[in-house]
């Protein structure tokens, strides 16, 4: 007898590696946000140190303090959009764990199907021995 919720798991399996793959990006796009972040913080540190490191004319000044500025905002719509992420990295995370739940579900019925399904074939064995040795010994057997 074949498992009749095959295809069911054959499908939440499916649907466990998209969301699996879908994670994956998430999180890959979210590592380089945080590269990304990094390397901004770094270079407004660098560009600090100029600032604070040498004596600059008004204009030179102006101009960096303004890039700073500009680099500040850039960080935090970063920041921004790593929270944004973060939260579907989390309900991506929350539906990939709700399917592997499914599927390890399916996949105890079908462990539980087979053995119950090969308990049964050991009975009909049994009982097909017992139905042999029963009529040699009925019908003349081996004395």
């Amino acid at each position: 007898m074949k498992f009749r919720l095959q295809k069911l798991l054959d499908f939440a399996s499916k649907q466990e590696e998209l969301i699996k793959q879908e994670l994956f990006k998430v999180r890959m796009e979210k590592k380089k946000i945080e590269e990304e972040i990094q390397k901004t913080v770094d270079y407004l540190k660098s560009l600090e140190n100029e600032i604070f490191g040498k004596q600059i004319n008004g204009l030179y000044l102006n101009m960096l303090l303004e890039i700073k500025n500009s680099g500040e905002k850039y960080i935090e719509s970063l920041k921004d959009k790593l929270y944004e992420i973060s939260l579907m990295e989390e309900k991506i995370l929350k539906d990939y764990l709700e399917k592997r739940k499914e599927r390890k579900s399916l996949e105890k019925l079908k462990e539980r199907f087979k053995n119950k399904e090969y308990i049964e074939l050991q009975r009909k064995d049994i009982k097909n021995i017992d139905e042999i040795a029963e009529r040699k010994h009925f019908f003349g057997g081996e004395k």
